[in-house]
């Protein structure tokens, strides 16, 4: 037992970019096939853990280099514990945050991610270490209490997000409390790294939130499409449309449009039961000749949660020119839940169609 904690410690940094990873592919896996409430309750299982294991790394930190005895073993495998957790809760921010939201949407927390990885190789000593966690505990925080409050509330918005910002800053500010009452001189030697890299997050997280970046969790796009008709039945609601059977958010469709008739976009989007907001299709045309999307309507219109395959709904578009359009599924704050890129070419003659009812 004491030559593997030395191992560890003489390899704690590369160790916990390891088991980081163990656990960001592990909950990776994990988060795909649990439910709304399970996964509410495993994020706060984890930040409780996470926060645990964080404390134990600083209260113990003295007895590190003891030859032996069991605070040791906790001052030694604490960081592996806190870097195991963070990483199965980063994970399951990257399945939430990415699962309704476009590549050019989400691509700010990706590399976040990777900011992550290059920060927890270079944490090599205590000190550096124990600030890496612990800002990385803080924004695991804020995620999860972003995703939580509108859960709770069953409504989003502003104010929504302003209250689960305080809630947030009130919480870790209580816990760096309780670490200077366990040891406040090897804390003031890490607080100055700690309060920058939080007012660094307290910044960036407003102005993604504001500009639309974030994603509005809980929501999540389940479906959608743009269709040369779409009907309401008492079976579901009847699209029509050309080529294959289904849609892809990933791939630029080609809409072969006669002139004067209109288009239409179908969109399905998962909200919690008693979850009740507004959501809007933002029809854009891209203006080549400015490089600009100019948006030519939207419509918005209310969304009641509770069904699983997601609450459905569609807009339309009279007669749109020729080009690239895109239409974007938001709430309206301006926060994107999903986007539908597509060229429209005029025909003469309507092409092939087919029907489905979704």
């Amino acid at each position: 037992m004491p030559r593997l904690l030395a191992f560890i410690r003489r390899n704690e940094s590369r160790l916990s970019t390891l088991v980081f990873l163990t656990g960001f592919i592990t909950d990776l896996i994990t988060f795909t096939v649990l439910d709304l409430p399970a996964v509410n309750l495993l994020f706060l299982a984890y930040l409780v853990t996470a926060a645990c294991f964080i404390f134990l790394t600083h209260a113990f930190q003295r007895f590190a280099d003891r030859p032996s005895g069991w605070q040791r073993t906790i001052a030694t495998l604490s960081p592996l514990g806190a870097a195991f957790t963070i990483g199965g809760l980063l994970s399951g921010f990257v399945i939430f945050y990415t699962k309704s939201a476009v590549l050019s949407v989400s691509w700010p927390f990706l590399l976040l991610l990777l900011g992550i990885f290059v920060g927890n190789e270079f944490a090599r000593s205590y000190r550096a270490h124990l600030a890496f966690q612990t800002v990385l505990f803080f924004f695991a925080l804020y995620a999860y209490l972003i995703f939580a409050f509108p859960l709770y509330a069953d409504r989003l918005g502003e104010r929504i997000f302003v209250e689960s910002t305080t809630a947030a800053a009130v919480i870790f500010f209580g816990f760096l409390f309780l670490l200077a009452c366990t040891g406040f001189r090897r804390l003031t030697q890490t607080l100055p790294y700690i309060l920058t890299g939080t007012a660094i997050i307290l910044f960036t997280i407003p102005y993604l939130y504001l500009s639309g970046i974030i994603p509005p969790l809980p929501l999540a796009l389940k479906d959608q499409g743009v269709f040369h008709q779409v009907v309401r039945t008492q079976d579901g609601y009847q699209v029509t449309f050309e080529g294959g059977a289904r849609w892809s958010r990933y791939v630029e469709r080609t809409i072969h449009h006669v002139p004067g008739t209109p288009l239409y976009a179908f969109a399905s989007v998962f909200a919690p039961r008693a979850f009740s907001t507004n959501i809007v299709h933002r029809w854009q045309r891209y203006d080549s000749r400015h490089d600009v999307w100019v948006t030519e309507s939207k419509l918005a219109f209310r969304l009641t949660g509770g069904r699983k395959g997601g609450y459905r709904g569609y807009s339309i578009k009279n007669d749109p020119a020729p080009g690239l359009w895109r239409v974007s599924i938001e709430t309206v704050e301006g926060q994107v839940i999903g986007q539908m890129r597509f060229h429209v070419v005029n025909v003469a003659a309507p092409p092939k169609l087919y029907m489905q009812t979704r």
